[in-house]
């Protein structure tokens, strides 16, 4: 078994795998139907862990590296 937090990773690396462009931690949870205050975590852990970019901006969003 995995955690909620693997879990929940997991689901946005799927997501942003079928996604050409950035996509906001917003867009991600809606998706996922991951609580986004959780989500921006997640999204944190795998930033740091090289495997999602981020972009800031008005255009920013996540995407897979």
């Amino acid at each position: 078994m995995i955690s909620q937090t693997a879990e929940y990773a997991l689901r946005a690396i799927v997501f942003l795998a079928d996604q050409t462009e950035p996509q906001t931690n917003a867009q991600i949870a809606e998706a996922t139907q991951v609580p986004v205050g959780y989500l921006a975590k997640v999204m944190q852990l795998l930033s740091r862990a090289r495997l999602v970019d981020a972009q800031r901006g008005k255009q920013g969003g996540f995407t897979l590296a």
